[in-house]
């Protein structure tokens, strides 16, 4: 019966019944977010945990089925890990490898039944959250004078409960499609401390209020419906297959970068919009508390995923990113990227970042093509900055007032045509879908970003040239 309502309204809204499914599992967050506030605020910790870990469990069937084992063995597997090595070094190894292999085999198994929403979508999720546990606790038993900022902010000195890493890992705000928090965080908020520095008075009758959190939450929902629905209402006209269409192979080379641009706008929104849904969800429960501004205002962005506002006027690579994704992309430089520093090259760490970053995602080439190309991308951006900072005549175009929103709007459309370049493979996935699509442009994008560094080498040999002293002569 319910199956049948959820294909009627995937037919109506021309969606996949997946994606239906998983769109409809965001929005339950919602009521269960009030019955939170209403009957489990200010109670036990473990209350918390329990609520978290029998809602999420139950969103997680009404997608996945009985494979909700899978993301259970998951968990066990790492609190016993945690209770026999947790602490050492060997258990961030084990941890990383198993919590990694677990998500491959998931992949493994789509690959046979073709691309799709499956339980692997929230096991990507899931497999971040139970490696930065592990490594959180690791960090808990160094001497605190040795860890970084984020270190500390992060790390956590006992095993938390299986029933918390439960409630942690099922979360209905964080479960399906992130934000990533670390355990540090949720049990500072099940533990109500969120509430007591709310509170103007950090009494237990304060703290039994729920958070004045309503109004954010629902401005968060608004704003990713409006995205969800600009995306749904843009696909009509922007399809993929029109790619594979003889019309779009009559349409010229801009035509044909118009039509990609727009289309991958349109998709990197998709995302956006789940994010904000998301966020909505932690936003109203009072997850995402993060202390007050200097007018003591409370801040809600604790797991902001998304910089709106930042990604929709940044105009370079660097900020599209810590934009985007911002908490997944974050997690990666923490755990990874910094992590490999004992490498001594930014350029191999940011290399095997980006590798790990594609194998999460999953096996398909695609993930691998559009991680290359941003890789080449940031790089060009890097490269393109300090040539402007060399070359005199660039410097002074771009500081000039008269010239800067001419340059912010072609830097502008630059950064979103590469960033929509590079999720056609992204979203194509499969080699033998993206390559054509590339082609029909000439690989424009490939070309630029690959061919840049030659220019790059000659324009610095040229700069050094011109400005060695002249000998002269008596």
């Amino acid at each position: 019966m319910l199956s049948d309502v959820v294909s009627a309204l995937a037919s109506q809204i021309g969606a996949s019944v997946q994606a239906t499914s998983f769109l409809l599992s965001l929005f339950i967050g919602y009521p269960l977010g009030f019955l939170h506030r209403a009957f489990i605020h200010g109670k036990h910790e473990n209350i918390h945990h329990l609520y978290f870990t029998l809602t999420g469990v139950a969103v997680y069937y009404f997608n996945f089925g009985l494979y909700f084992i899978h993301p259970l063995i998951n968990i066990i597997v790492i609190c016993v890990l945690l209770r026999v090595t947790g602490g050492s070094r060997i258990s961030v190894a084990i941890a990383f490898i198993f919590n990694s292999g677990y998500l491959l085999y998931g992949y493994l198994q789509i690959a046979k039944e073709g691309y799709a929403i499956t339980w692997s979508t929230p096991h990507c999720v899931l497999t971040l959250r139970l490696t930065a546990l592990v490594i959180d606790y690791y960090d808990g038993k160094k001497s605190k004078d040795k860890l970084s900022k984020d270190q500390k902010e992060n790390y956590i000195s006992d095993l938390p409960s299986l029933l918390a890493m439960c409630g942690h890992s099922f979360f209905v705000g964080g479960m399906l499609a992130g934000p990533q928090f670390g355990m540090r965080k949720y049990l500072a908020f099940t533990r109500g401390e969120f509430s007591a520095l709310m509170a103007k008075d950090a009494s237990k009758e304060m703290q039994n209020y729920p958070p004045a959190s309503v109004g954010p939450a629902l401005t968060r929902l608004s704003l990713g419906l409006l995205y969800i629905v600009l995306f749904q209402t843009g696909n009509i006209l922007f399809t993929d297959d029109f790619f594979f269409t003889p019309q779009y192979q009559d349409l010229r080379l801009l035509t044909k970068c118009a039509y990609i641009l727009v289309w991958g706008q349109l998709h990197f929104r998709k995302y956006v919009g789940i994010w904000l849904i998301c966020e909505g969800i932690c936003i109203l429960m009072g997850l995402s508390y993060n202390g007050k501004d200097e007018n003591g205002n409370i801040l809600w962005d604790g797991v902001t995923n998304v910089k709106l506002y930042q990604l929709e006027t940044c105009s370079t690579f660097k900020g599209a990113i810590e934009a985007f994704n911002h908490n997944t992309n974050n997690w990666m430089f923490r755990y990874i990227y910094k992590r490999l520093q004992f490498l001594g090259n930014r350029l191999i760490s940011q290399a095997v970042t980006l590798v790990y970053l594609a194998l999460w995602h999953g096996l398909a080439s695609g993930y691998y093509m559009n991680f290359f190309l941003e890789f080449i991308m940031v790089n060009t951006e890097n490269q393109i900055m300090v040539l402007e900072y060399k070359i005199s005549t660039l410097h002074e175009l771009n500081r000039s007032i008269t010239l800067q929103p001419f340059l912010w709007l072609v830097k502008k459309i630059l950064v979103s045509f590469s960033i929509s370049y590079a999720l056609v493979s992204f979203c194509m996935l499969t080699y033998d879908k993206f390559l054509p699509i590339y082609s029909s442009v000439g690989y424009a994008g490939h070309v630029i970003y690959l061919g840049f560094p030659i220019l790059y080498m000659f324009l610095t040999r040229v700069i050094l040239t011109s400005k060695k002293p002249v000998n002269k002569t008596s």
